[in-house]
């Protein structure tokens, strides 16, 4: 990919993820030095609350009515926040310069410096990692969950829409939408993303690995920041903990090569800008950040509903440590959260109860435990999952640790961590259902919550570094102090007093930085490890999509027509053919079983002359073109029956082969009942609102019970 497409992507996602919120922050006055943090969370709130209600007034989701609607809003909570304030002074704020710093007494000259350096490194070092691992930004997943993330962008980009129930209706257009597994789906993050993705020129899959390059770069050590705010306003902490945010590999890496889980990560990367918006918000009665709040939650909950079970227990242990270090104010604390709750709610209605629909299925995922309780402690505690032992990382967790427990204002935040430790042991070491209830909103997936559980680590990392900062420069204050006294008077001993507190400060700093180098050059088997991991499964050309099968499915669109469907076997990577070529085939994910009769032409494809039952089957889905390919989603994958040897078929004609892949055509004219029969089976298959995939039949099928198509 040449400089110039690439800079196009970056400046479009970077104006998409920060642009809305930053109008929104702006216009209900959240502080410009929070606005970097907060305005991804605020910007995916108001674009999903504008989504899903614009949807039930007809809005089209298109660039810019989206944007009309995001500035009338805008200026609307402008104008009156500017009439509240003129009208009541006292009670709606005064000037911003009469708010504290965000650090407290902890700062000093050059902490905003000191942050900055922080967020450099670990950008640096998170984005390198995905650049290399990605082979260039050009590689594509091989596994899971992607090729569904990038069709869904694509359906919403065409059909201009926001309605999780497409998704639903895009996987299972052959059967009764309301007895399939999936019914719905959050479409946030795809929706999103499919504004301005058409305008960037380049395939989904590498836009998708630019977006997360810009939140490796920049959002990553943003969001760690802000959750380790909530900890403590030590800037030395705050930087050092955004510095190592990209070293541990359970988070972000494995979430990003296992599946991968690319709207879940998005997701977490909103979870610290949440809780520190809604704890400083709270804390300092911001009136006008309530509306910011609950967009937020909204924002929150539709990119992965899953994250609100993360932010409570986060919130829930701050109320309580508020419940003991601010007697006079934890009413008001307390009323302004639960308010912001309540408006978070009405907000967010139409989406949560789409999302109330799948709420029975992922409640009964299951995932087998992949080792014992001891295996899982150590998993824990040296913070791997199938990968090496990370004991450099580990004992800067425990030093922070100490760090929490030598300063009781801190030891709230034991409790979510404590918490997600618990079940990830639980989830990685045993099959008790006993606790599924508290797994279930994470899909009972110990690679999910151990991720959650290292996002939380991060910041006590951080602590690490800032105590070990610290306990250097006491040792060379100690050692100046044991200087002979010069005899000097009064008051030039107290100028050296404070030019020592002054010179602590400075030399907390040189030392942490000296310590994240020495921990960053030991580290470095860390940093290659987690290259590594990303590219296990994401190549230019892998076992699942060859660079052959790619070129051929991203031009698919000059052999087949607009509205046909094209007839594959869904583990060889043809699932991709939509997101790749515009062009739809059967089965659209790896995950979606076929109905019976989807199944009965994957199996005797090669009886249509002589199977009646089978050639309307073919031709009630409106059969004509089949893809063939030997791309695997995994090793043991059989192709299906009726795929094995499609230049045996006298009615198949071979439109075009490029590498191991190739396109067919089946010639109706040499069948039974010709074109004319093909025809008329095929009239109950509906096209809506003329989308490609959002589709309609009027006699629906039954799902085939394979319990797994790949």
């Amino acid at each position: 990919m040449g400089i110039g497409p690439l800079l196009l992507c970056v400046l479009l996602i970077v104006v998409l993820w920060w642009g809305p919120g930053w109008i929104l922050g702006e216009a209900l006055g959240v502080r410009r030095v929070l606005l970097p943090v907060v305005a991804p969370l605020l910007g995916m709130g108001v674009l999903t609350v504008i989504g899903v209600m614009g949807n039930s007034l007809g809005l089209s989701w298109q660039l810019l009515p989206v944007t009309g609607v995001l500035l009338l809003l805008s200026a609307v909570l402008f104008a009156l926040r500017m009439a509240l304030r003129r009208k009541f002074p006292d009670k709606f704020g005064g000037p911003e310069k009469s708010k504290p710093s965000i650090f407290g007494k902890s700062f000093f000259a050059g902490s905003w410096w000191i942050l900055l350096a922080g967020l450099l490194a670990g950008g640096a070092v998170a984005a390198t990692s995905w650049i290399v691992g990605t082979e260039g930004l050009l590689g594509i997943n091989q596994d899971w969950d992607i090729p569904w993330h990038a069709n869904m962008i694509r359906l919403i980009s065409v059909n201009h829409e926001w309605d999780p129930s497409i998704a639903g209706n895009f996987a299972y257009y052959d059967t009764t939408i309301s007895e399939a597994p999936i019914r719905s789906y959050p479409i946030a993050f795809h929706a999103v993303l499919s504004l301005f993705w058409p305008m960037s020129g380049v395939s989904i899959p590498v836009f998708l690995n630019v977006f997360v390059m810009v939140m490796m770069a920049v959002q990553l050590p943003l969001s760690t920041m802000a959750l380790t705010m909530l900890v403590t306003r030590r800037p030395i902490a705050i930087a050092a903990a955004a510095a190592v945010s990209g070293w541990f590999t359970v988070y972000p890496y494995d979430l990003l090569w296992r599946g991968p889980l690319i709207p879940f990560f998005a997701g977490m990367l909103l979870v610290g800008p949440f809780a520190m918006l809604a704890v400083k918000g709270a804390v300092e009665r911001q009136k006008f950040w309530i509306p910011g709040i609950a967009f937020g939650a909204v924002g929150l909950i539709a990119v992965h509903p899953s994250l609100a079970f993360v932010v409570l227990p986060v919130l829930l242990f701050w109320l309580l440590s508020a419940l003991v270090r601010r007697k006079g104010r934890i009413l008001g604390i307390t009323v302004y959260l639960a308010v912001s709750g309540v408006m978070a709610v009405i907000l967010g209605l139409p989406i949560i109860s789409q999302m109330l629909k799948e709420s029975e299925r992922v409640s009964k995922q299951v995932w087998a435990a992949d080792t014992d309780r001891n295996g899982a402690i150590q998993n824990v505690l040296f913070l791997n999952h199938g990968s090496m032992a990370m004991p450099i990382l580990t004992a800067l967790v425990a030093i922070g640790c100490l760090a929490v427990v030598l300063r009781i204002r801190m030891w709230w935040y034991f409790g979510p961590v404590l918490a997600f430790a618990f079940l990830s042991v639980y989830t990685m070491g045993t099959d008790n259902p006993r606790f599924m209830t508290l797994t279930a909103p994470f899909y009972d997936d110990q690679w999910r919550i151990f991720g959650i559980l290292v996002m939380l680590l991060i910041p006590l990392a951080g602590l690490g570094v800032a105590q070990l900062g610290e306990a250097i420069a006491w040792l060379v204050h100690r050692v100046r102090r044991r200087q002979p006294d010069t005899g000097r008077g009064a008051t030039a001993a107290e100028e050296t007093k404070i030019a020592s507190r002054t010179r602590t400060s400075t030399v907390s700093a040189v030392a942490a930085a000296v310590v994240l180098v020495v921990c960053g050059i030991a580290a470095i088997p860390y940093f290659k490890q987690n290259a590594e991991r990303i590219n296990i499964n994401t190549k230019v050309d892998g076992a699942t999509l060859s660079a052959s099968e790619v070129g051929l499915l991203s031009k698919i669109d000059q052999y087949v027509p607009q509205d046909a469907t094209v007839l594959n076997d869904s583990c060889d990577g043809s699932v991709w053919m939509y997101a790749l070529g515009n062009r739809m085939p059967m089965i659209r994910h790896f995950e979606i079983l076929p109905t019976n009769r989807q199944l009965l032409v994957l199996q005797k494809l090669p009886e249509l002359a002589t199977d009646p039952e089978v050639r309307k089957a073919a031709s009630e889905l409106g059969i004509e073109w089949v893809y063939v390919a030997d791309g695997k989603i995994r090793a043991w994958d059989e192709p299906k029956p009726g795929l094995t040897q499609p230049d045996s078929i006298p009615y198949l004609k071979l439109v075009v082969r490029e590498g191991n892949a190739a396109l067919y055509q089946i010639d109706w004219s040499q069948l039974p009942g010709g074109k004319d029969a093909f025809d008329a089976d095929a009239a109950n298959r509906l096209q809506l609102d003329g989308v490609s995939g959002i589709l309609e039949n009027r006699d629906p099928d039954g799902i085939a019970p394979l319990g797994r198509i790949c």
